[in-house]
């Protein structure tokens, strides 16, 4: 701008300075992105009536990402001039902008704030965030090797980079799937500086077949939401968490319907080894789930109607600082079943699940959001013999969960967030006997709930370039009640009165960065678990170390111990075939589980990242490992069935990725060995556990041929799971012989009868998809056609149900199990609309 646009400018605005002081009284909402700095000023020029003076030398070149809510003048001006390289002051009712010039010996600054999606709004989870020289960037936009500042975002977008000297830097942001952004930036001397960073999300050829989650950075194994299974546990042991609610129970009959629906999902975390400490409880794997805000820009939606399942979705705005989204999920995998089983009582089998989140913005930096889920599955069937007799079972669960959230920045190194969670799970069973006109038939009735009400605060402060101090407290309140009945677990009957226990954790953790390529975690969880029946205190050290030898290759290691006070029940009866689980806690007889899990693994990138190869190595040991006997002389409980014991497992896994180009896949190969023991089973001998999968493949591939055109295909196959024992008690692996003559064994010795009422052996779980997408255009509306070809798993039920005589009543049932095979193949088929 020359001197004499400078002068008319002044002048212009000259009449307008008396009224300046009123006219910043003005308050404006307004959003900028990647625009021209200039092009923000006179916008601000003309909504506050405030003369502005500057040279176009200072300004030119440079584009603003900015925005503000309800901002008098002066925020406005600090909001847009924010890392421009500018100073302003008030001269005479005048504003003028000027350019910094550093001086040596200044005082560092801070620059924090979050990265969001340039559509969404949404934090970004995991961006890397590197703040460089300005004369070391490279002219391609790829950052050079040396890095004066580095920092990921949090599960908010939220980052913070300390004590950087006043100056001018290139700040380069960059996500997979994302366009990277490299940005000039001039920190200033004085308060620190918050800036809202928006980047704009790639065209990707990214299949749905499977939800990849962002894995922990000391994680190198990605997860699969459908069908989830994490290493070394059953899914029974893993934790679920939706929006930091804890979900006891999310998982469907048959695995043909993802975990959650993923429509509203923003992201999924899947951890199998180097659990952080802010995790706990469960000695498994975690699943969590992250949910979109809801748009801010308008209303929109999405409408999916198939053969399977329907879903509907709907978000926008509420007002200008409250968004909201919606989203519906029903299944219905039954309507198949009288297709594919000609002539047989079609089975009850369906799913509804909920989601819904309300996010209100208190300022730029602050927001609180209400999140809710309900979930609810039912099963039923009928088993009829030619004697006349039949049976009939009726399986309900389902999951209630409500997270009332407050997040902010405290200040540029200080993140914090408080939340106020509801939790139920529940499920209700009833198996109905009927016989002959002369017997009337018989009902037994099992009904199961636990209640979580828990609090919970988090921190993360940015003490310096060096480390990262993650702390937080969880105060939780269980209450448990319900009623299982002999006839549904097959040993004994168990019933929950008085127990309501209350869980306090204390979590600490360091992120210390010792060297530019070296970063390590260092932490622990402390809890209390305090009830009536008993209380205890453990202490879980973890820790993680992360070594960078090149730019595409990384070495990981952790350890993690794990105290589980509230255990699963999945042991015999229909809980070992169905997610109708229930949980009990620890007691003075029933001793809290502990886990400790060492994990040694490589990561290798290759052109550019577009490939991954990742290899890891693992070594889990559990003490107080739970196993249920039937006992005819002792059992007059479950408890009173208890064994307590251990166990252990090694294995590796290697995975290779494609992730970027039209044809994406992964390929993954697991090998696991597995020992349980315990002094009354088995003479005191190892042997394997019920749920172990000595061999896992993984297949996932997509292929776009054309831009609206996609084809994938998926499969998992895993080896089957093995008996605990051949028939009298022993490991059949070691082939050895026991002498079952005598009288019946006590606790204190080997059993001489299998401990597994049904037969032990579960089949493998072999999943076989197939998908063609269309994508085109329908009345205006992005439209979207799937074909999906499934093989029989949870379309045609995979077990068998034997109604038998016994003189035990217990034993009046059992199941065999008819596992689908891969082929054929049944057709599936959806139309996806969004508006």
């Amino acid at each position: 701008m020359t001197v004499r646009r400078i002068l008319s400018i002044s002048l212009v605005f000259a009449a307008l300075s008396g009224t300046a002081a009123q006219d910043r009284g003005n308050v404006r909402t307004f959003q900028f992105r990647n625009v021209e700095l200039r092009a923000a000023l006179d916008s601000l020029l003309r909504w506050y009536a405030v003369p502005l003076i500057y040279l176009e030398s200072d300004v030119a070149g440079k584009r603003v990402n900015a925005e503000c809510r309800n901002c008098g003048f002066e925020e406005a001006l600090k909001s847009v001039t924010e890392g421009q390289g500018l100073l302003w002051s008030t001269v005479g009712g005048q504003v003028v902008l000027r350019r910094y010039e550093g001086e040596e010996g200044e005082s560092p600054v801070t620059l924090a704030g979050t990265i969001r999606d340039s559509l969404t709004g949404e934090g970004i989870i995991a961006a890397d965030v590197l703040l460089l020289a300005e004369n070391e960037s490279s002219p391609t936009g790829e950052s050079p090797s040396k890095v004066f500042r580095w920092c990921p975002t949090n599960q908010f977008g939220f980052f913070s980079l300390r004590n950087i000297t006043p100056g001018t830097y290139v700040l380069h942001v960059r996500r997979l799937g994302y366009t990277t952004i490299n940005e000039t930036v001039t920190i200033l001397p004085g308060s620190a500086m918050v800036r809202d960073i928006a980047i704009r999300e790639k065209e990707l050829v990214h299949p749905e077949v499977t939800v990849e989650g962002q894995r922990s950075v000391f994680s190198a194994l990605p997860g699969i939401s459908r069908g989830v299974y994490i290493r070394a546990t059953p899914s029974d042991h893993n934790q679920y968490l939706l929006e930091g609610a804890r979900i006891y129970n999310p998982l469907h009959v048959g695995g043909v319907m993802s975990t959650f629906n993923s429509d509203p999902l923003r992201d999924v975390q899947v951890v199998a080894g180097g659990v952080p400490p802010f995790y706990g409880g469960r000695i498994g794997g975690i699943l969590d789930v992250v949910m979109r805000d809801g748009s801010q820009t308008g209303l929109a939606g999405s409408a999916t109607v198939g053969s399977l399942s329907s879903n509907l979705l709907f978000e926008g705005p509420l007002s200008e600082q409250t968004s909201f989204v919606i989203s519906g999920r029903r299944g219905y995998p039954d309507l198949f079943l009288p297709k594919l089983v000609p002539g047989e009582t079609p089975n009850d089998l369906n799913s509804t699940e909920v989601m819904a989140k309300v996010t209100h913005h208190l300022s730029k930096d602050q927001k609180i959001s209400l999140s809710g889920f309900l979930g609810q599955d039912t099963y039923g069937n009928f088993i009829a013999r030619p004697a006349g007799n039949h049976l009939t079972n009726s399986l309900r669960w389902g999951n209630r969960a409500a997270n009332l959230r407050w997040i902010g920045v405290v200040s540029p190194s200080l993140f914090f967030y408080a939340s106020a969670i509801y939790t139920r799970y529940g499920f209700d069973v009833d198996h109905r006997l009927e016989g002959t006109v002369v017997n009337a038939g018989e009902s037994f009735v099992s009904e199961y709930r636990i209640e979580d009400l828990a609090l919970r605060a988090h921190a993360e402060y940015f003490y310096d370039e060096y480390h990262t101090v993650l702390a937080g407290v969880e105060l939780s309140r269980h209450r448990l009640g319900g009623t299982i009945s002999e006839f549904s677990s097959q040993i004994g009957a168990m019933e929950f009165d008085g127990f309501t226990p209350w869980e306090l954790s204390v979590y600490f953790q360091d992120q210390w960065r010792l060297t530019p390529s070296v970063m390590a975690e260092l932490g622990g969880r402390a809890t209390s678990f305090v009830a009536s029946q008993g209380s205890f205190s453990a202490m879980d050290p973890r820790f993680a170390l992360l070594v960078t030898l090149r730019e595409d290759l990384r070495i990981f290691s952790s350890l993690s111990a794990v105290n589980q006070f509230v255990h699963p029940y999945r042991h015999s009866g229909i809980f070992l075939f169905y997610p109708s689980i229930f949980l009990y806690p620890s007691t003075e007889e029933i001793k809290p589980s502990t886990s400790l899990q060492v994990s040694l693994g490589m990561e290798k990138s290759f052109r550019e990242d577009q490939y991954r190869l990742t290899v890891e190595s693992y070594y889990r040991m559990t003490h107080n490992l739970h196993e249920f006997v039937y006992d005819t002389t002792a059992a007059q409980t479950l408890f009173d069935a208890l064994l307590v014991g251990e166990g252990s497992m090694y294995g590796a896994e290697v995975t290779l990725d494609k992730r970027l180009g039209a044809f994406t896949g992964s390929v993954r190969y697991g090998y696991s060995w597995a020992t349980n023991r315990f002094d009354a089973l088995n003479n005191g001998a190892p042997f394997r556990p019920r749920f172990d999968r000595r061999h896992e493949l993984y297949l996932m591939a997509s292929y776009a041929p054309h831009e609206n055109w996609t084809i994938a295909a998926v499969a998992l196959l895993s080896s089957n799971q093995f008996p605990s024992f051949a028939p009298g008690g022993v490991d059949a692996d070691r082939n050895a012989a026991q002498d079952v003559s005598g009288p019946r064994a006590s606790f204190e010795s080997s059993y001489a009868e299998p401990f597994d009422l049904n037969g032990g052996r579960l089949p493998g779980f072999q999943r076989l998809e197939l998908r063609l997408q269309h994508r085109f255009s329908s009345l205006g509306f992005p439209t979207e056609l799937t074909l999906r070809l499934l093989n029989g798993y949870g379309l045609v039920d995979p077990f068998v149900w034997q109604v038998r005589e016994n003189s035990d009543d217990r034993l009046r049932w059992n199941v065999t199990f008819d596992a689908p095979p891969l082929f054929p193949l049944y057709p599936v088929l959806s139309m996806s609309v969004r508006f």
